[in-house]
């Protein structure tokens, strides 16, 4: 006999109260979801009927065969099973009712790409930090204005095209000031959820310099070319973040081209310091640090201290990991010299991330792989007593790096505990890049997989590899 909706409910509230569907939840693993609710009778045709969605692909999901990764899907089985504010704060869902709800379709942010376009703009324009609560109020004034906004844009924009020997001042501003607010938002927003919208504004200052005149004396076109070299740069590390190496390595070399024809070899060290991530995620230190060498030898002297500062202590991290100590205390010690003169907001805008939060998770980094591990967990438990709740990103790197040191120095348990922990928080970003992170501490700890905190933290790892996938 059939249950009727409001027992098929109390039995779906009863479940989402168990531990075991909060585990699930945490993982983001629907396919876990459908298995717990099947065995609280609870079935497939039923779940299908209440959230909308093919009981086919509900099949898929439950054996793994398909892993879901849109939001749309999540918000699809939250709101159809009625899940609490807790369950959906543990799928990085906004809570019912929410009052930025209305404003943003994912993770409180808008995909709209001229929205993104307007949003990047007017953070890059304020010219300072922006926490996630302004850009949501932000985010719901632009959404009322779009319509008028949009317009006038387009009205300088023909203006531009259709006397291309003259770019306009104002458009270029606005270019400018648009690459900057998107190197913010990076730090605060999804790679996938701000690519479509960063790829549309590099699409517009391509238009833009094809129908200027090609002047080298002009300096409009050339801070043109300037910004298109930033935005490219940007959009190769958030390409390679979403695992398309090739698309990175596109936007890399058209942000190096960009670079050389403005003077700005700036650009060109940066693109080599994103670049360097690659390698060094497959545990190939050494071209990670030549890349680091070449991109610190490109930097002109005083140039951007901000930029001097990350790539050194990029380089001590991967000298640490060669088991090169000297050059890594050395480089440590240029990074530390440069940090102590840089000012992020006055910088260039891929600079804007490198607060003290995020150079200490470097030293961590660093003091970890060198043997210094008291000092590497002194300066970590300062950071992350100090860091946001919502900064996810900066969490992740903090604790793979602490979990890192304590496998050195044979303390098992915490090191699982600590790399699980730090793989939650990874997950939470939407961002793959640091797996490899993660599977390189796997390796360390898979010989003492009969310990229970090692076992959860490998069977988490694997299901965020079938997301991925």
């Amino acid at each position: 006999m059939a249950m009727d909706q409001r027992h098929v409910q109390k039995i779906i509230d009863q479940v989402f109260a168990g531990q075991e569907m909060d585990e699930a939840c945490r993982r983001r693993d629907i396919g876990a979801i459908i298995r717990v609710l099947g065995r609280h009778g609870i079935t497939q045709g039923q779940i299908a009927t209440l959230t909308g969605i093919a009981q086919g692909r509900l099949s898929e999901y439950k054996t793994g065969k398909r892993v879901p990764t849109a939001t749309s899907t999540f918000e699809a089985f939250a709101d159809g099973l009625g899940m609490t504010e807790k369950a959906r704060r543990a799928l990085g869902l906004a809570p019912m009712g929410d009052a930025d709800t209305a404003q943003r379709a994912d993770l409180g942010v808008p995909t709209d790409t001229f929205d993104l376009q307007l949003l990047a703009e007017a953070i890059g324009k304020r010219g300072e930090d922006v926490k996630r609560r302004e850009m949501l109020s932000m985010t719901a004034k632009i959404g009322a204005t779009t319509v008028a906004v949009q317009s006038e844009v387009w009205e300088q924009l023909a203006y531009a095209l259709v006397r291309p020997s003259s770019l306009s001042e104002a458009v270029v501003r606005e270019m400018e000031a648009r690459s900057a607010g998107f190197h913010k938002l990076e730090e605060m927003m999804p790679a996938q959820a701000i690519f479509k919208g960063l790829a549309a504004h590099i699409k517009e200052i391509s238009t833009l310099l094809n129908g200027a005149a090609s002047d080298p004396k002009d300096e409009l076109r050339r801070r043109l070319i300037v910004a298109a070299g930033e935005s490219c740069v940007l959009a190769g590390w958030i390409a390679s973040d979403m695992g398309s190496s090739a698309t990175a390595r596109n936007f890399y070399d058209t942000a190096e081209r960009a670079a050389k024809e403005a003077n700005d070899l700036s650009i060109v060290a940066c693109a080599y310091g994103y670049r360097s991530y690659i390698p060094s995620g497959k545990g190939n230190h050494g071209r990670a640090r030549a890349l680091l060498g070449s991109a610190l030898e490109l930097l002109p002297p005083s140039e951007s201290p901000g930029t001097t500062a990350w790539l050194a202590a990029r380089h001590a991290e991967e000298s640490g990991a060669l088991g090169d100590k000297a050059r890594a205390l050395q480089s440590w010690e240029q990074a530390s010299e440069a940090f102590s003169i840089a000012d992020p907001e006055e910088d260039r805008v891929w600079t804007r991330f490198l607060d003290s939060d995020r150079f200490d998770s470097f030293r961590i980094s660093t003091y970890s792989k060198i043997g210094k591990l008291e000092e590497a967990e002194e300066v970590a438990r300062s950071v992350i007593a100090r860091l946001p709740e919502l900064d996810k990103k900066r969490a992740a790197i903090i604790l793979g790096d602490i979990a890192t040191a304590h496998l050195i120095h044979g303390s098992i348990n915490e090191a699982a505990r600590l790399a699980r922990e730090g793989l939650s928080a990874a997950r939470d970003t939407g961002s793959a890049i640091w797996t490899p992170r993660f599977e390189v501490l796997a390796q360390g700890l898979r010989r003492w997989q009969h310990r229970p905190a090692v076992r959860a933290f490998l069977e988490d790892l694997a299901t965020a590899k079938r997301q991925v996938g």
